[in-house]
């Protein structure tokens, strides 16, 4: 990602080479001082309800890096930026870095984020990453078990 000056606040601009094109992603700014660039995420074990393939932390290992996208299919960013999503990992993931996405939304409260609604949306996107489901409403990622 490249910053742009001609952006406005919570605006990010990303350009791939110009044989390829541009496309601009806007979202709103979220910055976190919870972990530095470079932590280690928390051991996990969480299954893609596409494949039905259970996966952990250690089947990245071999990545120079791992984006972890914390999505769900109710979620009116989300909605948005799907496309631009598939777009932006496709072209990192050529690069080397490893992606997942992960929905830790309970389905009593959100049933449109249940794991076979998940499949159906990784399916119709054709997402190039595993879409996990986390039914612990998120506790491995509970900052509590982040470490630096």
């Amino acid at each position: 990602m490249t910053s742009d000056s001609s952006l406005k606040m919570g605006e990010m601009s990303t350009r791939t080479s110009s044989n390829v094109g541009k496309f601009r992603v806007t979202a709103a700014r979220a910055e976190s001082g919870k972990v530095s660039l470079g932590f280690r995420a928390p051991q996990f074990e969480l299954t893609e309800p596409l494949s039905g393939k259970s996966w952990k932390l250690e089947d990245f290992e071999g990545y120079p890096a791992l984006l972890v996208m914390f999505i769900c299919n109710h979620c009116p960013f989300v909605k948005h930026l799907k496309k631009d999503i598939v777009k932006l990992t496709n072209f990192y993931m050529k690069k080397g870095l490893a992606v997942v996405a992960i929905s830790s939304n309970s389905i009593s409260t959100h049933p449109q984020d249940g794991p076979d609604f998940m499949a159906q949306e990784a399916k119709a996107f054709n997402y190039p990453f595993p879409y996990l489901y986390d039914e612990g409403d998120g506790l491995p990622f509970h900052e509590s078990n982040w470490k630096d």
